[in-house]
């Protein structure tokens, strides 16, 4: 069985969004996500202003850590809160790379430890673009598991192709409440 319908991020938003993706409930995991450090860029943004750090807050992270020495402990993240799918709607973004133990001070980033995280995960192999119809069949599919979120969501690229986009593997992984 495969969840394929289609609307917002909320159950209580009225937007209805169509796609053609379908997800495989047998590729839908609970799992819990232990807490880790990380070094973090944090800003408000919206869905359409995204791509504006895509690849240079990435890059700037790997830099600082290198300049600061830290032992570098997963591949980066993208943490989302309040996110509903509503491209109006302002949210918290922070850009995270996972290191082993925080150091001297960072510059333009802060330290920041993350809570124990249980989740739905999906790991999606392609292009980026293809994300918002993920999204679109991911949450139907919680509802439909009797789950609720709470507005965080993740993101972990563990590999990233900017040459060649379907080879982008990125795991969505969605709190549950």
């Amino acid at each position: 069985m495969a969840a394929d319908l289609c609307c917002d991020y909320s159950p209580s938003h009225q937007q209805v969004m169509t796609t053609q993706q379908q997800i495989a409930n047998d590729a839908l995991f609970i799992k819990e996500v232990d807490s880790f450090t990380g070094l973090c860029f944090t800003t408000r943004a919206t869905l359409p202003q995204l791509s504006r750090y895509y690849k240079a807050v990435a890059e700037d992270l790997y830099t600082e850590a290198a300049r600061l020495s830290l032992d570098i402990n997963g591949p980066i993240q993208w943490i989302y809160t309040d996110v509903n799918g509503d491209p109006t709607n302002e949210f918290q973004l922070e850009i995270v790379l996972p290191i082993r133990q925080s150091g001297a001070e960072p510059r333009g980033f802060t330290y920041r430890t993350f809570e124990p995280f249980r989740c739905l995960s999906y790991t999606h192999t392609g292009d980026w673009s293809e994300l918002m119809g993920i999204y679109d069949a991911l949450f139907p599919a919680l509802y439909g598991m009797g789950y609720q979120n709470d507005g965080r969501v993740r993101e972990i690229y563990a590999v990233i192709d900017f040459e060649k986009p379907t080879n982008n593997v990125t795991e969505i992984q969605i709190h549950l409440v």
